[in-house]
């Protein structure tokens, strides 16, 4: 637990390299918007909002050619210069010492924050690990397949006789990869330390948002960026699901089918998704700023950071790239109608921004279609299914429709249009699901939306801007949905993008009230007052709960008698000393084969279950290259489907009870190019006194968990 505790804390000070000095460098070179008059306190937020915008793309272009390597020298080289810069320039600051400390404090509170919620927690032999691991585990499985094959990486989770480049969005993985080669930390602490600097990316961009957008004086700047650690109003249904269902959900957000998640949930379970939302606002707060009377060639430097901040949004997250290509879309549209005066002006430069970005996007685009293309060619000869849409026209389900649409009423629709009973029922449950997701900010919104009138200030434009990015935002979000996986990747990330400037138009309103002398956006009533204040403190109270539920699920749920997950705990520790065994006797370059493990169809309330959990535990340890990590394939992210079913087939052969003799095992290995099997007290052969099991050399062995060599590692 210290030692990821003081690795992560090294990658976060690595990470400034990364996501602090490109971006100050890029920033004072051009002198985008005086960045060299400004103060530290300006140019630092500059610096880390263009780092997020040149880091991600700058480090695929060089790592495509200059490997891993080159993108360190790269980043050393631009923190060196940023230091010189830094030296060089005058420290007078118009930067207030109570900002100073709240700033130091806010920050320190944070990092605080993501390692109480992301480290392990030590007991003796038992690690008890965050619900978070669930999904972060495949991005450490990510990040360190970077850094073990380079750039584009292999997929990490399957072999089909040979690496398979990954098709997925991955530019966040290669930063990671680029502070565990400089900081010399795992790529577990490395991803934590990434959270971290998420955040740090948020405040920014939140500040800018208030300073250069709306305006604002600095109450109403503190105001935003308080509100990022309130959530809606989930406690309720929250508290319900943890009264009637027969186990804890892990998350306060799983009580929703497709959550609204609050920031700090999306910071630390998708801070890629999040970082790419950055890079969207950023690319939209350039070419805001572009409207103002600043200079031609500022103006273009602007044009071209925003194109350099979109190609890094696609590369961090296709989804939400392509939710905000839909708004902006939607915003030129909206120009257009309403005939504003620089219609023409924006167009254009959103236009050169566009074809830009897909210039320097070309690399990454070519690859995406070729394995697409590949994949399909397999799919192709061996199935004739039509090719899989990316997305489709869906009601959004907040709440459960088949909470309804299984009662006898419905009986008779429900076999004759199941479908439009499901989506009748869905647009019926949409209202009370968003009133819940959304909490104190959907009430702002209806506030907003009553308005009688609209008080003329400097701010209008700015107010509604947002206003219509947050109903266009939602309305994309709640009916248009990805189909690729059973997931609703697309609503879950996209929605981000409307959901930042909910968080602003709540911070206008709550600001106007509370600042002296400022117009209030929404005339204030003792009714209103009630309403906005009961619903803070309702998001408030559930993003307490919310963080002590994520670090507490796994105690609780680990103590309880005859609990699935009881050993889960022991299992962690056993794992991950296994795998630091099979580190000092085997090459990195190994394959290495478990059983996955089949998802259950009736999980007795459990939105993941004990074996899953212990799956997503091996697929974070083994540090290598895995036959297969999922039970149906993980060929979604590369590689050649027409191989799993033999690797199915033969997993499930070699996993099953009586186990088969080692001479079956040796085949099975030679046969996939596996060099080791991991077997524990979870799969049919534990325990076998005869097979594979018994006899094949262990390599590391624990009390519930071996790995034997089943092949000579001819890599190490």
């Amino acid at each position: 637990m210290l030692h990821d505790v003081l690795g992560s804390l090294v990658a976060v000070v690595a990470f400034a390299v990364v996501l602090y000095a490109p971006g100050y460098v890029v920033a004072y070179a051009v002198d985008l918007f005086g960045f060299r008059q400004m103060g530290f306190a300006d140019r630092s937020l500059w610096g880390i909002a263009c780092s997020f915008c040149v880091a991600p793309i700058t480090a695929y272009l060089v790592g495509r050619g200059a490997g891993l390597n080159g993108i360190c020298w790269l980043f050393a080289l631009s923190a060196a210069v940023a230091l010189l810069l830094l030296a060089l320039r005058s420290n007078k600051t118009v930067w207030s010492r109570r900002d100073r400390w709240v700033t130091a404090l806010l920050a320190c509170g944070w990092i605080a924050f993501v390692l109480l919620m992301l480290v392990d927690l030590q007991a003796g032999n038992k690690l008890y690990f965050s619900v978070v691991m669930a999904d972060q585990s495949y991005r450490i499985a990510f990040t360190d397949a970077i850094v073990r094959t380079g750039i584009p990486p292999a997929n990490p989770l399957y072999f089909a006789g040979a690496p398979a480049p990954m098709r997925y969005y991955y530019f966040w993985y290669v930063l990671c990869a680029a502070v565990v080669k400089l900081a010399h930390v795992s790529a577990r602490q490395s991803f934590i330390a990434s959270s971290i600097w998420a955040g740090f990316g948020l405040l920014a961009t939140v500040t800018l948002y208030t300073r250069h957008f709306f305006r604002w004086e600095r109450r109403q700047r503190w105001i935003a960026l308080g509100l990022l650690f309130v959530t809606g109003a989930d406690l309720i249904p929250a508290v319900g699901n943890a009264i009637l269902q027969p186990t804890l959900n892990g998350d306060i957000e799983w009580w929703s089918v497709d959550p609204i998640d609050a920031w700090p949930d999306s910071l630390l379970w998708v801070p890629h998704h999040t970082a790419s939302v950055l890079c969207c606002l950023l690319a939209l707060l350039l070419l805001w700023r572009t409207r103002e009377s600043i200079s031609r060639g500022a103006r273009h430097w602007a044009v071209a950071l925003a194109a350099v901040a979109f190609a890094s949004a696609f590369g961090l997250s296709v989804y939400v790239a392509f939710g905000f290509a839909l708004l902006m879309l939607a915003w030129l549209l909206r120009l257009a109608a309403l005939q504003h005066p620089q219609r023409l002006a924006l167009f254009q430069r959103v236009a050169v921004a566009g074809i830009l970005s897909a210039l320097l996007l070309s690399p990454f685009l070519w690859e995406l279609a070729a394995g697409h293309a590949r994949t399909a060619v397999a799919i192709g000869s061996h199935t004739s299914s039509p090719a899989t849409h990316l997305f489709s026209i869906s009601v959004r389900r907040f709440i459960d429709s088949g909470l309804l649409t299984g009662l006898p009423v419905f009986a008779a629709w429900n076999h004759a249009h199941p479908v439009l009973l499901d989506q009748s029922i869905r647009l019926l449950l949409l209202l009370p699901g968003l009133a819940m997701e959304l909490g104190l900010y959907g009430a702002v919104l209806v506030l907003l939306l009553l308005r009688k009138h609209r008080t003329p200030t400097r701010d209008v434009d700015a107010r509604d801007t947002s206003l219509f990015f947050v109903l266009s935002g939602l309305v994309m979000t709640i009916f248009l949905s990805s189909s690729v996986i059973t997931n609703n990747d697309f609503g879950y990330r996209a929605v981000m993008l409307p959901q930042f400037f909910l968080t602003l138009l709540a911070a206008d309103v709550l600001g106007s009230w509370w600042t002296a002398g400022s117009a209030q956006v929404v005339t204030i009533t003792p009714g209103r007052r009630r309403l906005l204040y009961s619903l803070l403190a309702l998001g408030v109270a559930g993003s307490l709960y919310g963080a002590v539920l994520l670090r507490a699920w796994l105690p609780i749920e680990a103590a309880r008698p005859q609990s699935s997950f009881h050993d889960l705990p022991r299992d962690a520790f056993e794992a991950r000393e296994a795998f630091a065994a099979l580190n000092k006797l085997a090459s990195s370059n190994a394959v290495v084969a478990f059983r996955p493990i089949d998802a259950p169809l009736d999980r007795h309330g459990e939105v993941i279950t004990a074996d899953e959990f212990d799956q997503r535990i091996k697929v974070m340890d083994t540090g290598r290259q895995m036959l297969n990590a999922e039970r149906e394939c993980a060929t979604q992210f590369g590689g050649d489907p027409s191989q799993c079913p033999e690797i199915q087939q033969s997993s499930l052969q070699l996993y099953a009870s009586p186990a088969p003799s080692a001479e079956w095992a040796h085949e099975f290995c030679n046969r996939f190019g596996v060099q080791y099997l991991v077997i524990s007290h979870h799969d049919p052969t534990w325990g076998s006194s005869m097979g594979w099991p018994a006899t094949l050399p262990p390599v590391a062995q624990q009390q519930h968990l071996k790995i034997l060599q089943c092949a000579e590692d001819i890599r190490r």
